[in-house]
């Protein structure tokens, strides 16, 4: 009986990358399911795939307050890097990476339109543009309709997992935590979704609204040295605030190495430089700014050398992050 077990497994298991297709060129528009082996990548189109029931789903949202109807060509990390997870057997059942291609519904603006509006950013006629616009509480919807469309085509609510990167994995943790029945579990890396300004009311609605649930099932990476712009947002403040949420366990990426992020001794060869991280002010007598770049810098020296520093906000999009794929993979083992 185990050998026909093992048998329809790897059955199941070619069926299903039988029916991807090489993407060789051009945009993933659209929901898609990856696979990857870390240099190709393979997808299937929409929503359905072979033998939906013993498919474990892990759907991955873009960060961005802003998400535009197309994914990025083939070639972009998460599909190559995040999508090796696919195919891994777990309990008899396979998991698979699915890009949610629907989050432009939620609309949204990125800071610019309004900023363009009352010709300056940061004040509150500018915030309240913001939220009147604002997409993020706005993709719980958006998540529901695929999921509510994978449980139609056969597979368990149980089966399915959202994950999501910086504003991605606010809104899973969101989602979660407002209508945890909706589905298994998130899986949030390096969590954050705001602007820079000290003290942003955008920074407390949301840690706020995340504080007063009674539990978030999730697993969380963050890191150190995130390095972006939003105000207070590496895992040293993250997790202030977040950590003590019944339900989430927490993963620290590592701190710099002469400038350089090592994961288990590999030089991740990061591209992407700290573009925050150091303390600013507001600069007195000003009502609104016309650029990021005005806010007053408290220790000049130590931004020079985190700006020479590699950022750890994109780490999940980077070959030496396959180290915590086994992390993932047993968080998800031991919810199903």
């Amino acid at each position: 009986m185990k050998k026909i077990f093992f048998a329809l497994s790897i059955l199941f298991l070619f069926n299903s990358i039988s029916y991807a297709r090489d993407c060789k060129s051009g945009d993933i528009k659209g929901d898609a399911f990856i696979y990857s082996d870390g240099k190709k990548v393979k997808i299937i189109k929409g929503t359905d795939i072979p033998d939906p029931a013993n498919k474990i789903i892990m759907i991955f949202n873009k960060g961005g307050w802003v998400v535009k109807k197309k994914w990025g060509e083939c070639k972009d990390h998460v599909p190559k890097q995040l999508g090796q997870i696919s195919g891994t057997k777990i309990k008899g059942k396979e998991l698979v990476l699915m890009l949610n291609g629907r989050l432009h519904k939620a609309g949204g603006d990125d800071g610019y339109g309004c900023g363009w509006k009352f010709k300056g950013a940061f004040h509150q006629p500018w915030y309240d543009c913001i939220l009147e616009k604002w997409g993020i509480s706005k993709r719980a919807n958006v998540n529901k309709e695929i999921i509510d469309e994978l449980v139609s085509k056969g597979t368990p609510r149980n089966q399915i997992f959202m994950s999501g990167l910086s504003c991605g994995g606010i809104d899973t943790l969101r989602h979660k935590g407002l209508y945890p029945e909706d589905f298994n579990a998130t899986i949030s890396f390096m969590p954050n979704c705001w602007d820079r300004n000290p003290n942003t009311p955008l920074r407390k609605m949301q840690i706020d609204e995340l504080k007063s649930f009674k539990r978030i099932d999730a697993l969380v990476f963050h890191s150190p040295v995130d390095g972006e712009g939003d105000w207070h947002s590496n895992s040293v403040w993250m997790k202030k605030d977040l950590g003590n949420i019944p339900g989430v366990k927490w993963i620290d990426t590592p701190s710099h190495t002469d400038r350089k992020i090592f994961i288990n001794g590999k030089d991740c060869k990061v591209k992407e430089k700290m573009k925050g991280g150091w303390e600013e002010v507001w600069p007195e007598g000003k009502e609104k700014l016309r650029s990021e770049k005005k806010f007053e810098v408290l220790d000049k020296k130590l931004q020079k050398e985190m700006k020479k520093s590699a950022a750890g906000h994109y780490l999940v999009s980077y070959s030496c992050f396959s180290y915590y794929h086994p992390e993932i993979i047993k968080f998800i083992e031991s919810r199903i």
